[in-house]
């Protein structure tokens, strides 16, 4: 069983909190290394319905798209699953999801949820914390220039074929 799977006859009635710490195996994220973390869980339960509501603090390993080192990306969110039992069609947002329940199975999952929380809040563009600024904006990196470089404006010795092109242009 996951730590992300509970037992419905261990969660009590009303509101319950549990805290799961996430070891670094606890999710498949690939192509990305989970570097664990952990998660705040309120459980509220009634006779209809358990909602779950979860606060995700974790670590994810990534390469960086600029230098192509690695670096680890804090990741932080808030998440809200309702398991109801007449639920026809099981929906779901940014905010939270609506999810059928089934009390033969006695255990609920947000194993699902959390992943996609997680993935959720990678970012597009991966940059190392090294070419962020204190404002939160990439900073600018610089251009090298490397060997002889010619100005556009030095037309001595070009290519006679370029230069009757130029004029077919005009």
């Amino acid at each position: 069983m996951s730590k992300l799977e509970f037992n419905i006859v261990e969660i009590p009635e009303g509101e319950s909190r549990r805290t799961v710490d996430l070891p670094d195996e606890a999710l498949d994220l690939a192509p990305y290394e989970f570097k664990g973390g952990h998660i705040d869980l309120k459980f509220y339960r009634t006779l209809h319905f358990i909602r779950v509501n979860f606060h995700l603090d974790a670590d994810v390993e990534l390469v960086c798209d600029r230098s192509l080192e690695e670096y680890t990306q804090p990741i932080a969110s808030d998440y809200e699953v309702l398991f109801k039992v007449d639920v026809q069609e099981e929906t779901e947002n940014e905010d939270g999801a609506v999810r059928r329940f089934n009390f033969s199975s006695n255990t609920l999952s947000i194993e699902e949820e959390v992943r996609d929380t997680v993935l959720l809040n990678i970012p597009i563009k991966k940059l190392h914390p090294k070419f962020i600024d204190e404002d939160g904006a990439p900073k600018e990196f610089e251009i090298k220039k490397f060997g002889d470089i010619r100005d556009e404006s030095e037309s001595d010795n070009i290519d006679p074929r370029w230069e009757k092109l130029k004029k077919l242009k005009n």
